[in-house]
């Protein structure tokens, strides 16, 4: 179900995620903070999922411990991530432009393939700090023709109810 606050927030959302496995990227949902304190966006960022909670709630940040994604995805128009496969996806799946900080393990891939595949940017996080940020997210909010490019090719595969057929015909029976 969607929280509560989502429908008190009446500007375009920027949702900002981090890894649910322990990494320093914490970074990034303080860089999208300050990138967007005075931008014509709402930022709806997560933060691990340790514990439910609403950490901060005002005029263009809502920061949580946890959020379910689908809701706030229906009403965003950019994803900014360290560029884990589940929300890239997720995403991607909607047609949303993503905008990947890659911080280790296969994200830096995940970054590249977006950028290769036009539907979002790749910030090292290296290089990571409000005003890039902010760059970089105007950039892939450009790319929404990319965003629905990826997003007709997943539809055009059948989605997860032929996928799992697909595993379904090749399971030997027990």
């Amino acid at each position: 179900p969607a929280p509560d606050w989502l429908d008190d927030i009446a500007e375009p959302i920027v949702l900002v995620t981090t890894s649910s496995v322990g990494q320093a990227d914490r970074a990034l949902v303080a860089a999208a903070m300050r990138a967007f304190e005075d931008a014509p966006v709402h930022v709806v960022a997560s933060l691990p999922a340790d514990g439910d909670g609403l950490l901060r709630r005002d005029r263009r940040v809502t920061l949580t411990r946890f959020v379910p994604h689908s809701p706030v995805l229906d009403r965003a128009v950019c994803v900014v991530t360290h560029g884990g496969m589940g929300v890239t996806q997720k995403a991607l799946s909607r047609g949303i432009p993503v905008c990947a900080v890659p911080f280790g393990r296969d994200q830096f891939e995940v970054a590249r393939r977006i950028e290769v595949a036009r539907c979002g940017v790749r910030l090292p996080a290296r290089r990571l700090s409000a005003q890039r940020l902010q760059a970089a997210v105007r950039s892939a909010m450009t790319m929404s023709a990319g965003a629905a490019e990826v997003a007709a090719g997943f539809a055009a595969t059948g989605g997860m109810r032929r996928g799992a057929d697909i595993v379904e015909a090749h399971t030997v029976s027990v």
